[in-house]
């Protein structure tokens, strides 16, 4: 596909799926790496914790501007980062680029997103439960009907850091509001131009989650939208 094939939205792709689950031979190597993450952090991870924000903790970064925690075990870096690689292959839509791979913890007591789409119109992401999504922590998101107008689907592109979901509304039928409740170790696929926010942690337990994220569009010369860097700070809050 030729790059301003993935700028525009597409309902269809919207949403949340489950794509099966961490073969039990890999699993102990997402659960070592948040161990050497949070220990390397030290103090740094009971003050983002203490802090109620959602928050991201990058590890690679396939932009080289981007700040990211490096593993303090090199052996096992190498390792997660073939591993990322092939779950990309294998969980994300054919043409998926990776960018990125970390954690991102919901704290109980957590402060709620805004709705919106992740950096740009073609991005995706990969959701792997390290905790138990329920009702009480995991992300919302939306699908919209097959027909939605061009307008309202222009206006989401515009501002994807912030979607104005009333006036979303307002030039559809109808939408809907989804959760992802998920098992941990479930690997759930986010499709391009997902729109979605991280609730308020309500529940008794932080949430803990790995990600993978992925875009399609290779040169961003033909991206029509302002649009934030792709790259972020090793530890960003969300907190909008």
């Amino acid at each position: 596909m030729d790059d301003r094939d993935y700028v525009k939205l597409k309902p269809e792709l919207m949403g949340f799926r489950y794509v099966g689950q961490v073969p039990q031979e890999a699993r102990p190597l997402l659960t070592r790496a948040y161990e050497d993450l949070k220990r390397s952090m030290g103090a740094t991870w009971d003050k983002q914790i203490a802090a109620r924000e959602i928050c991201w903790m990058n590890i690679w970064q396939e932009d080289d501007e981007g700040d990211a925690m490096e593993l303090s075990d090199k052996a096992l870096a190498a390792e997660l980062h073939a591993w990322c690689e092939k779950a990309t292959g294998l969980y994300a839509e054919t043409g998926a680029i990776m960018d990125g791979y970390g954690f991102v913890v919901n704290p109980v007591g957590s402060k709620p997103q805004v709705w919106h789409v992740d950096y740009t119109t073609d991005a995706a992401a990969i959701w792997i439960p390290l905790t138990q999504f329920t009702d009480r922590n995991a992300t919302q998101f939306i699908t919209l009907p097959a027909d939605t107008p061009e307008d309202a689907l222009e206006a989401v592109a515009s501002n994807v850091d912030h979607v104005d979901v009333d006036a979303l509304a307002r030039h559809v039928d109808h939408l809907q509001v989804h959760q992802i409740v998920a098992k941990p170790m479930s690997v759930l696929y986010m499709g391009r131009g997902t729109i979605h926010r991280g609730i308020t942690n309500s529940g008794d337990d932080n949430r803990i989650s790995f990600y993978i994220s992925a875009h399609f569009i290779r040169d961003y010369a033909v991206y029509p939208y302002v649009a934030d860097e792709r790259s972020e700070k090793a530890v960003v809050n969300f907190n909008d």
